[in-house]
């Protein structure tokens, strides 16, 4: 399954302090906000931020068309990308499960050499997958 990219216009406002600190919000996902010391970093933590607080969110709203966002003074927009699924696979944590299997499956498997947890996460997140699909048909 491909990858989840997102892009989304941010306004970057440069504060001119004695860092060369830059606020950078996206006008479109209210929650969505961050800062950066210098443009380089003030974009990767925006990307980073996006990807954040977005990457499980089903509900996203259309991306504004940046020409018509309102700024001031010295703030600029630029567009702004990020890969929720890379995020999410970053951020997912591991749980121990014991399952129980069918006694001549599980020797078979052991003598095949299939590693029984990546077996079940295969299966949980294909689940999961077709889950989310029939829910976004309702």
């Amino acid at each position: 399954m491909a990858d989840k990219f997102i892009a989304y216009p941010a306004i970057f406002h440069p504060t001119h302090g004695d860092h060369d600190i830059y606020l950078v919000k996206f006008p479109d996902l209210p929650n969505t906000f961050t800062e950066g010391y210098g443009l380089e970093d003030a974009y990767v933590m925006a990307s980073d931020v996006l990807a954040e607080m977005n990457y499980d969110r089903k509900d996203l709203p259309k991306p504004s068309n940046p020409k018509t966002l309102k700024i001031s003074g010295e703030e600029f927009v630029t567009v702004i990308s990020a890969n929720l699924s890379a995020k999410k696979r970053e951020l997912r944590r591991y749980v121990r499960k014991n399952v129980t299997v069918p006694a001549d499956l599980a020797n078979w498997a052991e003598n095949t050499g299939i590693n029984f947890s990546a077996t079940l996460t295969d299966a949980l997140i294909a689940k999961q997958d077709k889950a989310d699909k029939q829910e976004s048909l309702t």
